[in-house]
């Protein structure tokens, strides 16, 4: 999952760099080997060894380095979680009506958060990318909000409402006047059974209203966001009125569905499924 840390002494064991002193001091040990024999010839390789061995007990340590193995490994974790949540979009709405025009709402909302990335990596102002990391787990956030749609449709169609009340009026008619030898305890039971299932009907009718909502907000939001960055002088703050924006957009918590039920297996990012983002990791699946 998204919360376990990335092998820090693995990045610095095979980072690019560290491919480069290895390939460096191993044609340095060729080289000298030729003049002065394989015991010299060893002396860069010793060398590389012994430089290993502290790179691996120091590096790992350092906050800087840290800080970039942890970005990368959230972009990875946040690829991954959008191409599976993309893939299973596509397999159940992609020849349903809106499907195009919920991927352009968002491709933009993309778009926004890839302009605010190239603002963060220029310098120009105090936005950092750690800031933008944020706006863009809300594009993972759409992308649940859009499957968890799509998963209570596909359970609201398999329920025949007018059925189910058909069944529960000729259950309640025969409690009313019972035949002889039926069994009321199983009459009972069946009663409650098609009760409890209108009910979950009711609720999953609200929660995609709700879900609705949210998702028809969001990429409004995020525009609004984008335009108040963009606009903000170079040497204002922005890492908390982000936060906080952020914060706005996120799905309240009383929304309780479960992705793996979507999408068994889906790597969330951890902004998404710890704090206050937990609520995300299971926004994209619908239970009763």
């Amino acid at each position: 999952m998204a919360d376990s840390k990335p092998p820090y002494v693995k990045e610095v064991l095979t980072s690019q760099a560290n491919l480069y002193a290895f390939l460096g001091s191993l044609a340095a040990g060729a080289l000298l080997s030729i003049p002065f024999g394989f015991g010299v010839g060893a002396i860069p390789l010793i060398a590389f060894a012994a430089g290993e061995v502290l790179a691996a007990l120091h590096i790992p340590s350092l906050p800087s380095f840290r800080e970039k193995v942890d970005r990368r490994w959230r972009a990875e974790t946040r690829q991954a979680s959008r191409a599976q949540l993309i893939a299973e979009l596509q397999k159940r709405a992609a020849k349903r009506e809106g499907f195009q025009a919920r991927l352009r709402t968002y491709q933009r909302m993309m778009e926004r958060v890839t302009s605010l990335y190239q603002r963060a990596e220029s310098g120009h102002s105090r936005l950092a990318p750690r800031d933008v990391e944020q706006l863009d787990d809300v594009t993972i956030e759409y992308l649940c909000l859009w499957l968890a749609i799509l998963v209570i449709d596909d359970r609201m169609e398999a329920i025949n409402l007018r059925e189910v009340d058909g069944k529960l009026a000729a259950v309640n008619k025969e409690l009313a006047a019972p035949l002889p030898g039926a069994d009321l305890r199983q009459l009972q039971k069946a009663r409650a059974d098609y009760n409890a299932l209108v009910e979950r009907h009711h609720r999953m009718l609200s929660r995609r209203r709700a879900l609705e909502a949210a998702m028809l907000t969001m990429p409004d939001q995020i525009d609004e966001i984008y335009q108040t960055i963009m606009t903000l002088p170079a040497s204002e703050e922005v890492g908390a009125r982000l936060e906080e924006a952020v914060s706005r957009l996120r799905v309240q918590e009383d929304i309780e569905t479960d992705l793996a039920e979507a999408l068994p297996g889906v790597t969330m990012p951890s902004s998404l499924t710890s704090g206050h983002g937990k609520r995300l990791a299971t926004v994209a699946g619908s239970r009763g």
